[in-house]
């Protein structure tokens, strides 16, 4: 086997545009046959390469994946926690408008998501970890707005993190459910998960 290189180090705009081709079609592959169904082979005819060039682009099937999931969750958390924390702004508005972006981000960027459900355990220890702290700062900055929120009188809750963990979870779920040709449109359900989370959070002027 070729001894690939470090994926990560600096590439030529025609590589990394490459290197982008392969992750989506390994996304869109993994999503739809499943991680273990799919080999090397397979991602390497999908973007018209051969086995030694995509060695060229990423060391293995499992360091795909990883990219997969490391970039779509470091741009999902670097965008909703920055909404999180944005200054000036009331928490409830803050919270009201990070469930909308998670929603749209669930719902439109799909297959990534789909393409590391549930195999995070092919991953090593190293990268599960990279994972696992991405969501946690995603977690504790919902947790922060929640007990903002509290100490405004918008919402009432006796633990903000519990608050935030069933939140995320309700909002997680829908990747496993929602069809965008399905007769619930976007706008709706992002409507509609902003009000169920509102009632997690009783808020001051829920029913």
């Amino acid at each position: 086997m070729p001894v690939p290189r470090d994926a990560s180090q600096p590439t030529s705009p025609i590589e990394r545009t490459m290197a982008d081709a392969i992750l989506a079609r390994a996304a869109s592959l993994f999503s739809n046959r499943g991680y273990h169904a799919v080999g090397i082979r397979d991602l390497a005819d999908a973007v018209g390469l051969s086995t030694s060039t995509l060695y060229h682009y990423y060391a293995n099937k499992q360091d795909i994946l990883f990219a997969i999931i490391n970039n779509f969750l470091e741009e999902f958390t670097r965008r909703l926690i920055a909404i999180l924390r944005e200054t000036g702004v009331p928490p409830r508005e803050r919270l009201e408008h990070a469930i909308t972006d998670h929603v749209t981000l669930t719902v439109t960027r799909s297959e990534e998501l789909l393409a590391g459900n549930p195999v995070l355990n092919a991953l090593s220890q190293e990268q599960r970890a990279r994972i696992a702290a991405l969501r946690r700062s995603y977690r504790d900055a919902v947790r922060d707005v929640i007990a903002e929120g509290v100490v405004a009188g918008d919402f009432h809750v006796e633990d903000p993190l519990l608050t935030a963990m069933a939140m995320l979870d309700m909002l997680d779920g829908i990747r496993s459910w929602y069809h965008l040709d399905g007769q619930l449109d976007l706008p709706e359900l992002a409507a509609r998960y902003r009000a169920y989370a509102l009632a997690l959070c009783r808020s001051g002027d829920s029913p």
